[in-house]
């Protein structure tokens, strides 16, 4: 029982990480422009963990 709580509690939490975006440092200054990159490339590429980069001048989908 203990094994299969663990397990679904792991597969949660990697299933989380999937949606994560890659964002390059920059100045916060930029962070509206990231914003935007950030909803413009979930939009174009296809969804949470198709989006490989999003920087303050664009963006970039993975490859399939």
């Amino acid at each position: 029982m203990k094994k299969t709580v663990l397990f679904g509690a792991m597969s949660v939490a990697l299933l989380g990480l999937v949606g994560c975006i890659h964002v390059d440092e920059g100045d916060w200054s930029d962070s509206e422009d990231i914003a935007r990159n950030t909803e413009t490339a979930l939009r174009v590429c296809g969804g949470p963990g198709t989006v490989e980069k999003v920087t303050e001048n664009g963006f970039t989908c993975k490859q399939d």
